[in-house]
C-alpha cells in the first residue's frame, strides 16, 4: 500500500471528521524544503477525500512571530530596525502590505500552482478574533506547570516565575525582545529588555497588557498544541529536527493532553529537503526558493519530487547537478507508463486536475540533443521515435516539454551537455590525425545519399573502423570539426540537421589543416 494511503487509513480508523493541518512562519523568501510539508499534508487531505472521510486542510501562517534573521538579500539599513518586530508590523520589500503578507502570499502561490489549496488561516487573526483565548487562559493559570512539562520532556529550566505569553511591546512594537514578569488575572505584565536577544534590541519599557485579542502571543511549544486544541487539529506533522525524542513535538503532546485535554494529532515526522546535503534556510537565503523551483520545473514534477519518497527519506535536490533534472523527467515518465501499483499510485498522485495519462513525449536527453541541433523538426523526430503520428496531447506534451528543456540548458546544463555548430574552423579541428581528416572526407563522399540518421550513423562508424580508428576516435573528430569539443550528440544526427553543403566545406577545410 502506497505510504500516504497507509497514513490515511490509520488516521481514519475513528471515523471521525478530521482537519489536516500545517503552518509556516513567512520569514523571509520561502524555500522549497517548505513545500515538502505542505505536499505531505495535502496527500493526506486527498486521501482522506478518496476514502470518503469528511475532511478539512488548513494552513496557517505565523504572521506573530518576531523577524529574529534578515535575510540576505534584504537592505540591513531598511530593516535592521524592524529585528523582533512581529512580521505582520514590517512593511513589504515593494512597499505593499505587509513583510509577512508579501512572502506568504509569494509562497501560497506556489503550492497553489502544485494542486494544493489549503484554507488560508492567518495566526494574528486568530488571536484578533479569539480564537485562542480559552487557550491563553489556560495557559496563564498553569504557567508552573508548563514550566514542569518544559524540565520534564525537553530538559528545558526556566525562571520559577515564567509567564507563558510573549506581549508585543506598547512603546516600540517589538515582541522579540518582551519578558512576561506576571499575571494578575486581568493583565500580563512585562519587560522589553535592552539584551534579551542578540538579534534585536528592546527599548526598556515596562507595561501590562490584556493578554486577549491580540496583544500578544504564546511561545511556540505552547502556541503549537493550543492552535490543535482551538482547531479541532486531527492530522499535523513536522520535520524531524522537531520530532526528536524530548524535542518540540514531545513537549506540544504533552501540553496538549496535560494542559488543554486535548488529544494530540495523528503524527507525520518527515526528513528535510536538503540541497547537496544542506537543509535549506529561508532566511540566510540559502539554497532554491520554492518559486524558483516552480518555474524550473513544472507543477507536477515539483510533487512528484516530493510524492514519491516516504516521509522520512531525505531528498537532496541540486538542479546544478547534470542528471538531476533530466533523471527526474524521466522517472516520470516511467510511473506514468508502469504497471506497478505504487508508481501508478506516486503518478496519479503527482498530476494535477485531469492531465491524460495516454501520451507520446521523446525523453528528456532526446529533446537536449534536438533543440540545439540547427533546422531539427521536432514534430517529425517525435513521430520517428513514437512510430505514428502525434496526437493533440503527444503535441501538448512534447510543446510543454520542450519548455522545460530550455529552460534547464539556459539556467543548469553543465557546459559538456550544451553545444553550438561554430560558424569559423574550431582550433580544437587542428588536432585531428591524418586519418581522421581521411574519414572526414570519405564521411563527405556518402553525405548526399545519407538519409536515415541510424543507418548513417552505422556507415560512419564503419568508415572510421575500416581506417583502423576506434568509434571514440572517429566521431570525436566530427565533433571536433563542428563543434570544437571532445564529445556531443549522435553524430550523424548533427550531420543531418546541418545543411551539406556546409557540413563538405567544413570537412574539406578541415582535412587542409
Amino acid at each position: 500500500m502506497f505510504w500516504a494511503d497507509k497514513i490515511a487509513k490509520e488516521a481514519s480508523a475513528t471515523k471521525k471528521p478530521h482537519l489536516v493541518d500545517d503552518a509556516k512562519t513567512p520569514s523571509g523568501r520561502v524555500h522549497v524544503g517548505a513545500l515538502r510539508g505542505v505536499i505531505i499534508h495535502d496527500l493526506v487531505y486527498k486521501v482522506l477525500q478518496d476514502a470518503k472521510v469528511k475532511s478539512r486542510y488548513t494552513f496557517i501562517i505565523d504572521d506573530l512571530d518576531p523577524m529574529d534573521d534578515l535575510p540576505a538579500y534584504l537592505s540591513k539599513d531598511k530593516y535592521g530596525k524592524y529585528m523582533g518586530t512581529p512580521l505582520k508590523n514590517i512593511p513589504a520589500p515593494d512597499g505593499k502590505g505587509s513583510y509577512a503578507e508579501h512572502y506568504a502570499r509569494e509562497f501560497i502561490g506556489v503550492f497553489n500552482k502544485l494542486g494544493a489549496n489549503p484554507e488560508i488561516l492567518w495566526n494574528s487573526q486568530l488571536y484578533e478574533e479569539g480564537k485562542l483565548n480559552k487557550q491563553i487562559q489556560l495557559a496563564l493559570d498553569n504557567a508552573e506547570k508548563i514550566q514542569q512539562i518544559y524540565e520534564k520532556i525537553a530538559g528545558s529550566r526556566r525562571p520559577r516565575d515564567f509567564i507563558p505569553f510573549q506581549p508585543i511591546c506598547e512603546a516600540c512594537g517589538k515582541i522579540g525582545t518582551t519578558v512576561a514578569t506576571d499575571w494578575d488575572r486581568k493583565y500580563v505584565h512585562y519587560e522589553c529588555q535592552e539584551s534579551k536577544v542578540d538579534w534585536a534590541k528592546g527599548c526598556g519599557h515596562s507595561g501590562k497588557v490584556d493578554p486577549f485579542g491580540g496583544s500578544g502571543k504564546l511561545p511556540w511549544r505552547v502556541e503549537w498544541p493550543a492552535k490543535w486544541a482551538a482547531l479541532g487539529v486531527t492530522v499535523e506533522g513536522e520535520g524531524k529536527d522537531h520530532a526528536s525524542r524530548g524535542g518540540s513535538r514531545d513537549t506540544a503532546n504533552t501540553i496538549a493532553k496535560e494542559i488543554f485535554k486535548y488529544d494530540p494529532p495523528y503524527d507525520i515526522p518527515y526528513e528535510h529537503f536538503l540541497l547537496s546535503g544542506k537543509k535549506m534556510s529561508s532566511s540566510k537565503g540559502v539554497g532554491t526558493s520554492a518559486i524558483e523551483v516552480a518555474e524550473i520545473l513544472p507543477p507536477e514534477l515539483v510533487r512528484f519530487l516530493m510524492v514519491r519518497p516516504r516521509p522520512m527519506q531525505h531528498i537532496d535536490f541540486n538542479p546544478e547537478l547534470e542528471h538531476t533534472i533530466p533523471k527526474l523527467f524521466d522517472d516520470f515518465d516511467i510511473a506514468r507508463t508502469s504497471k506497478d501499483p505504487d508508481l501508478q499510485r506516486i503518478w496519479q498522485l503527482s498530476v494535477i486536475g485531469g492531465q491524460p495519462r495516454e501520451y507520446f513525449v521523446p525523453r528528456f536527453a532526446d529533446l537536449l540533443n534536438w533543440v540545439q541541433m540547427p533546422n531539427v523538426d521536432l514534430g517529425k523526430e517525435t513521430e520517428k521515435k513514437k512510430g505514428n503520428k502525434l496526437t493533440k496531447e503527444d503535441r501538448e506534451a512534447l510543446e510543454q516539454r520542450v519548455k522545460y528543456v530550455k529552460i534547464y540548458l539556459n539556467r543548469f546544463a553543465p557546459d559538456n551537455i550544451k553545444f553550438s555548430v561554430k560558424d569559423a574552423l574550431p582550433k580544437e579541428a587542428k588536432l585531428l590525425t591524418e586519418k581522421q581528416k581521411e574519414m572526414l572526407l570519405k564521411v563527405n563522399d556518402l553525405l548526399e545519399d545519407a538519409k536515415d540518421p541510424e543507418d548513417f550513423q552505422n556507415t560512419v562508424y564503419k568508415v572510421g573502423k575500416e581506417l583502423g580508428l576506434s568509434s571514440a576516435d572517429t566521431f570525436k573528430a566530427i565533433y571536433r570539426a563542428l563543434l570544437g569539443k571532445e564529445s556531443g550528440p549522435k553524430a550523424a544526427w548533427l550531420i543531418l540537421s546541418l545543411d551539406k553543403v556546409f557540413v563538405k566545406k567544413r570537412f574539406e577545410q578541415v582535412s587542409r589543416e
